[in-house]
This record gives C-alpha cells, sequence and structure tokens, in this order.
C-alpha cells in the first residue's frame, strides 16, 4: 500500500460513470473528527425562500471555515431543496453570514435546515484520533 503522504497532487481513479481514468484525481484529507466536522454549518437559514437565485445570502454558526472562492455544497431539508447543490461563496459579509452564488439559479421552498459543506465528492476523507 503506498503512503499517502507521499502522494503529490492527488491519486488517479476510474471514474465509474464514464469508465475513463483520464484526467481523474482523488485527492486525500487527513484530519481530526473536530476538523472534518468544521467543515459544515447545519441548521443555516435565509430571510426568505430562494426562488431562482443566483445568490443566496445564508445564517450560519459561523463563517470561519469558509472563503471567498470556496466550492461549497448546499443540501436542503424537508419541504425544500433536498437536492446537494454546488455553489461559490462569492462574500462573507460578516462572522456569521455567507453569501453563495448558484449556476443554474437555486430555489428552495424552505428558508430554513440547510447544510453548507467543503465536503468534495472527488476527497477521500481521513479521520484521526
Amino acid at each position: 500500500m503506498a503512503n499517502i503522504t507521499n502522494i503529490i497532487g492527488g491519486q488517479p481513479y476510474l471514474d465509474a460513470a464514464t469508465g475513463n481514468m483520464k484526467n481523474k484525481l482523488l485527492n486525500f484529507w487527513k484530519g481530526t473528527q473536530a476538523q472534518y466536522d468544521a467543515l459544515k454549518q447545519t441548521a443555516a437559514t435565509t430571510a426568505s425562500n430562494p426562488a431562482a437565485a443566483s445568490s443566496v445570502d445564508f445564517t450560519v454558526t459561523s463563517s470561519s471555515a469558509f472563503t471567498v472562492g470556496d466550492v461549497v455544497y448546499v443540501t436542503g431539508s424537508g419541504s425544500g431543496n433536498t437536492n446537494r447543490v454546488q455553489g461559490i461563496v462569492s462574500s462573507i459579509p460578516d462572522a456569521t453570514s455567507l453569501v453563495v452564488g448558484f449556476t443554474p439559479a437555486y430555489t428552495s421552498a424552505s428558508s430554513t435546515g440547510y447544510q453548507i459543506d467543503l465536503y468534495d465528492p472527488k476527497t477521500f476523507y481521513i479521520i484521526t484520533a
């Protein structure tokens, strides 16, 4: 087994959907459970239900894990949009706010119960003690 601390630039992987390995890299992340948990915010809210919004201002517990330009994933709950949708952090107005831009525009029937995370689907997460 390769020592993953020596792999630079990701490890090639097979994309099962296309059967292609070209330009497919799997990244590795290693950290504690607390560091892993810090990559997400749960129970985020919006002022109103987003309707075809290209930009949504979320209220979160803490915006400290995020930076402008980060790719984030937003998942609603309940009556909202429960699909995991990719967006980009366009601004961080204060310690409890994130503004996320969406292309295509985002719509949800809920203003509460959002999870906003930095969990990249092309990353293998290793939790250490």
